[in-house]
């Protein structure tokens, strides 16, 4: 089931969150229950067989929960490191098997068919067993499942903590309807839904065409490959922080704080900076797990370069079963090794406003290139485009172009066609370009949905919001006007339904 569906929207949600306090009536553990068999409905509308795995594998990490508390500290380290070998064994099979089987026989993998949700849910659970095991925190069952299973962060995070969601779950204060959280939650949700619909969806087209020319290898002029890139960027920035915002949006509806995902990453002025900013949860994660386990940047510098490339590299990895996604990952590995270096040249030196705009291009560019490999569907396509974005591509003789002839610079002579052909080449079009400006602008220059409502509970301590006062959401009936007008445009164009990027990892 999606977010930006009518069953959802109409019948899926209404429902949720009326028994979820009905039951609340009743008891906390009442509504707790309601709300993860909720939850498992709506995993299930997806595929109902694969039901199935996220309850073995709830049931099965709520044991070995148990097992570590009811251990002393070595063996209870002994069941961690078992549990966190089987959730990740699970992921391996229906993630990587065939693509480690490809790699063998030498051809190219076959998509899996991997349960949704299963790479969130296995780092939920696996930080959850580490953390449990580190500091021995007590574990209640039924609290345990709607933990893993809440449904606002269950497809595509945010990768929730125990120590953040399972506090909130016990509060028997939270099981009582608050009109100002319904009243937040509910301008979250649509905003974030404006998001996809409006801004994500409506580039996806332009994104593709390259795209798909460059699969099957059709010559690419560098404004082509530049633009599409630049538009993917755009796109997936949009269509994943519309999804964080309506997951918070929906969490609200019940009293739950999630944690924030998306803290304005293209305003960042170094890759480091970006990844502070871009899916906070996962970057998080890896850190925590991953490269602070390897020794972090304890034993040097060089030691610190090796961690943070095999980090990346695993990060890259943990978003599908593809050589792109390790490219990815190994580059940005790469940019932060560089970043790193770079500022311990420059202890000394201030930052302006010319350095800060610098520092955004070089961030902006190199993060552009990044989803040139992560969009592609093999290294391939990757390769091709890039060669393009180098000024190695051409354009087609004689292909058709994608743009609207009676374009108003066209039509008044500022621009010639055959100068907007040799330029944009046969799969980008000027409204491409002018459409992928206007949402970048949107990015860099609007406050961002957490900063406009002010959303603070549950937040990284980073120094992103700035204060727009005059732009502050409030529940007022002016804001409730807008609001209710934005979703009108919305509904409006909800005549499809496309899947968020992020399902597919």
């Amino acid at each position: 089931m999606l977010f930006n569906s009518l069953e959802f929207i109409y019948v899926f949600l209404p429902l949720a969150v009326l028994l979820h306090f009905l039951a609340a009536r009743w008891s906390v553990a009442a509504a707790v229950l309601t709300t993860t068999i909720s939850s498992l409905v709506f995993y299930a509308w997806w595929k109902p067989p694969f039901v199935v795995l996220p309850l073995i594998s709830v049931l099965g990490n709520y044991w070995l929960a148990r097992e570590i508390l009811a251990s002393d500290k070595k063996a209870g380290h002994r069941i961690m490191l078992v549990g966190v070998a089987l959730n990740l064994l699970v992921l391996g099979y229906f993630k990587y098997f065939d693509f480690l089987v490809s790699i063998v026989e030498r051809r190219s993998p076959v998509v899996p068919d991997v349960p949704l949700a299963l790479s969130f849910t296995t780092f939920v659970q696996v930080a959850f067993l580490v953390e449990l095991e580190r500091d021995r925190a007590p574990v209640v069952s039924r609290r345990y499942a709607m933990f893993v299973t809440f449904f606002p962060h269950l497809i595509a995070g945010p990768i929730v903590r125990w120590t953040e969601l399972g506090p909130q779950l016990a509060d028997k204060f939270r099981y009582r309807v608050d009109w100002n959280n319904v009243a937040l939650g509910l301008t979250i949700f649509c905003i974030g839904l404006a998001k996809k619909i409006l801004f994500a969806d409506n580039l996806a087209p332009h994104v593709a065409g390259v795209f798909d020319a460059a699969s099957a290898g059709m010559p690419m002029t560098a404004a082509a490959a530049w633009g599409a890139s630049v538009a993917y960027s755009v796109q997936l920035y949009f269509d994943f922080s519309g999804y964080s915002d309506m997951a918070v949006g929906l969490g609200l509806l019940f009293n739950i704080r999630l944690p924030i995902n998306f803290a304005a990453p293209f305003r960042a002025t170094s890759v480091i900076d970006l990844w502070r900013r871009w899916h906070i949860s996962l970057s998080r994660f890896l850190r925590d797990f991953v490269y602070v386990p390897l020794g972090g940047s304890e034993r040097g510098s060089a030691q610190r370069s090796i961690n943070l490339v095999a980090t990346m590299v695993l990060g890259g990895l943990w978003h599908g079963a593809n050589w792109t996604f390790i490219a990815w990952g190994a580059f940005h590995g790469v940019l932060l090794v560089a970043n790193h270096l770079w500022r311990e040249l420059r202890v000394s030196a201030k930052k302006g406003l010319v350095s800060s705009f610098f520092g955004w291009l070089l961030t902006f560019g190199a993060f552009v290139v990044g989803m040139t490999m992560f969009r592609s569907p093999n290294i391939q396509t990757a390769g091709r485009l890039l060669m393009a974005m180098a000024g190695f591509g051409y354009a087609q003789p004689g292909a058709p172009l994608m743009v609207e002839w009676d374009f108003w610079a066209i039509d008044h002579g500022y621009f010639s066609e055959a100068l907007v052909k040799t330029w944009l080449g046969a799969h980008w079009s000027m409204v491409g370009t002018l459409l992928t400006a206007a949402l970048l602008a949107v990015a860099l220059f609007l406050p961002d949905t957490m900063e406009l409502v002010d959303y603070r509970e549950g937040e990284p301590r980073t120094n992103w919001r700035q204060q727009r006062r005059f732009l502050i959401w409030r529940p007022t009936a002016s804001w409730a006007v807008a609001i209710i007008a934005l979703f009108s445009v919305v509904f409006v164009n909800l005549n499809k339904f496309t899947e968020f990027l992020y399902y597919q990892f």
